[in-house]
């Protein structure tokens, strides 16, 4: 496998990180919470807090760092984590399931994702103790729970899609319609960042059909670098690209 890494991830990646989980969660609008984890690369994920559970959009790095996120999860809410989505197959999206599936919660993905966690797992985590020697070797705990595309959770408040290659083959979004909230994950960001499994000309079709879907987005939420961001964020993006 080829590897072609932006410098911006490089300069991100090879940063030391401080000892543990440093988990920290805080409200942006209506039931969206941000998660952000700065123990290796800087991770944001989103939680979701319902009328009666709470649903977690990216398991975090690993197993420590998904205990902490419920820890601050239990500081907010009484409410059960009752499902937790990988957004793709990288391991600061898939990398807290152990812990996730111990307390009972659903892992929930598209079946590509799936697929792609049981064949790379070992070679994704290997391409991150690159850089972070002391990555864990976090056993592959895979979803319990797959769709072959699109999906809906919470009575239709966290709606999941798949547009096409982006970031990485089985990127996806989830859209929080009644806040107007897009969550991007990897796909975009204020930094170009890893192009290690991106096909440009897919990606940039990809965020076409994101743009065609004219949906109404107030806040963008990225998975990595600064969370939050306008919805200007797609247009930068593809510029971003088209430069590459």
């Amino acid at each position: 496998m080829k590897y072609i890494v932006g410098t911006l991830l490089l300069i991100s990646l090879s940063t030391a990180h401080a000892a543990g989980p440093r988990v920290s969660l805080y409200h942006l609008t209506g039931g969206v919470y941000v998660a952000e984890d700065s123990e290796y690369a800087k991770v944001n994920c989103v939680v979701y807090v319902g009328p009666e559970s709470v649903t977690v959009v990216g398991a975090m790095w690993t197993p420590e760092a998904a205990g902490a996120l419920h820890a601050e999860i239990r500081k907010l809410t009484g409410k059960p984590v009752v499902e937790v989505i990988n957004t793709d197959y990288n391991p600061e999206y898939a990398g807290g399931n152990a812990y996730w599936k111990s307390i009972g919660a659903k892992i929930i993905s598209t079946k590509l994702t799936y697929d792609l966690l049981k064949k790379e797992w070992v070679n994704v985590g290997d391409f991150i103790r690159k850089y972070y020697p002391d990555y864990p070797r976090v056993p592959l705990v895979l979803p319990t729970e797959t769709y072959p595309g699109d999906f809906t959770l919470q009575d239709g408040c966290v709606r999941a899609f798949y547009l096409g290659p982006s970031h990485t083959p089985d990127d996806i979004f989830v859209y929080f319609p009644e806040e107007k909230v897009l969550y991007a994950g990897s796909i975009l960001k204020e930094h170009l960042g890893n192009m290690a499994f991106a096909d440009v000309a897919e990606y940039r079709k990809t965020l076409g059909k994101l743009k065609q879907l004219n949906l109404d987005i107030r806040t963008i939420i990225s998975g990595h670098w600064s969370a939050v961001h306008g919805p200007d964020l797609i247009d930068r993006y593809l510029k971003m690209l088209e430069e590459y």
